[in-house]
């Protein structure tokens, strides 16, 4: 098994002289966090912000003889891409702040590449799945979480890899971008295999029942629900009740308690994706996955995610000796692999994982229960 050190610095034991060489000084590097603290979405920032601190304590514990201690800056950007902005300028005029993690929307993260950018921040991403964000040419931005696009294909990868039908539905609601990105990639993906496939959108508002009628006949020997529960759910218990009896599969807004206590019954036993893997399954990480629990209680996808992107931020710094953000930067650029708490990760040019993953959960009126990897590796048992 790894060591907690390693896991955590990878390498940063053997690029920092012993504590003491130095005069006894401690050299303080920052990872800053620019997430909304305030406001609607502050309960997500602050899971965020959660996962960072416990990563740079649990790292500050392990790697106490060493010469360098972790801190942790937040910004509240409000949700918003102008404060998101501003705040990058105030964290690039503090030389402590070595990486940045940010921000929890898409419009907001997409207005403040350009200001990271400039000011050679490396940016992980913890929670934006949208597709735009690594396609915008920016070689600074890392995303952790799967995009859409790789969603939508992994699906279809793994849940027609033995399906015996031959025509497959990609249900979901007008102006949903989210659902829509996954239920084109899903569709382009089942064509590819020789499926009969397309994309069946309903309005948000519709009556579940004439959705429904239109989803049942297509007669489709599996549906698989792009979008939100709120807005997908209803139509997946009527066509239930209007005799569909094939297979349905959901994306990872589905992955929620929502799904199990409201539509459980219609759902049971249909696969859900997410990004998160089952973190109790994966051998490497449990010493530090029993600290992080003991830290923050219950683990969640965003404060998980929020660990991991101060694990990249310090494993790259120790692999550098970076004392600085360009070097941070400089050497995340270089590629590498990084053992991560939600993953053992390569970067593409782009910024997205080179190996993409997603997980399926089982539905039941009780819970989820993870079934599988789309595609199987070590990391989970």
């Amino acid at each position: 098994m790894i060591s907690r050190g390693d896991f955590l610095t990878s390498g940063l034991a053997a690029a920092i002289a012993p504590f003491g060489t130095q005069g006894g000084y401690l050299q303080q590097s920052t990872i800053g966090v620019n997430v909304p603290l305030t406001g609607e979405y502050a309960q997500y920032g602050k899971q965020i912000v959660t996962g960072v601190q416990a990563a740079v304590d649990e790292t500050n514990r392990y790697t106490s003889t060493l010469t360098r201690a972790w801190g942790v800056r937040t910004y509240d950007d409000r949700n918003s891409g102008t404060v998101a902005s501003s705040n990058v300028f105030v964290a690039a005029s503090d030389p402590t702040v070595v990486g940045m993690v940010g921000d929890l929307t898409a419009d907001v993260t997409l207005a403040a590449l350009p200001q990271y950018a400039n000011a050679n921040f490396a940016v992980v991403v913890p929670s934006v799945t949208d597709d735009v964000i690594t396609a915008r040419g920016f070689r600074n931005v890392f995303r952790l979480p799967t995009s859409n696009a790789n969603e939508g294909r992994l699906l279809a990868l793994a849940l027609l890899d033995r399906h015996n039908g031959s025509n497959v539905l990609a249900l979901t609601t007008a102006g949903d971008a989210y659902g829509a990105s996954i239920a084109r990639a899903f569709v382009a993906q089942a064509k590819a295999k020789h499926f009969t496939a397309e994309i069946v959108t309903f309005d948000a508002h519709e009556d579940p029942k004439n959705a429904a009628a239109v989803a049942i006949a297509r007669t489709p020997s599996y549906v698989v629900l792009c979008g939100k529960p709120e807005a997908l759910g209803p139509v997946a218990q009527t066509m239930r009740a209007q005799g569909y009896t094939a297979p349905f599969a959901a994306c990872d807004a589905f992955y929620t308690p929502v799904t199990t206590e409201n539509f459980g019954k219609a759902l049971d036993g249909a696969l859900v994706a997410s990004s998160l893997a089952p973190l109790d399954r994966v051998p490497s990480i449990v010493a530090y996955l029993r600290d992080f629990q003991n830290e923050v209680g219950s683990v969640s996808a965003f404060s998980a995610y929020g660990y991991a992107a101060a694990q990249l931020i310090i494993q790259a710094a120790g692999r550098a000796n970076a004392t600085n953000r360009f070097q941070v930067l400089t050497e995340l650029q270089q590629g590498g692999s990084y053992n991560l708490l939600v993953g053992q990760y390569t970067f593409a040019f782009s910024g997205d994982a080179n190996e993409p993953n997603i997980y399926f959960y089982t539905v039941a009126s009780t819970g989820f229960t993870f079934a599988k990897s789309a595609i199987a590796t070590g990391f989970v048992v």
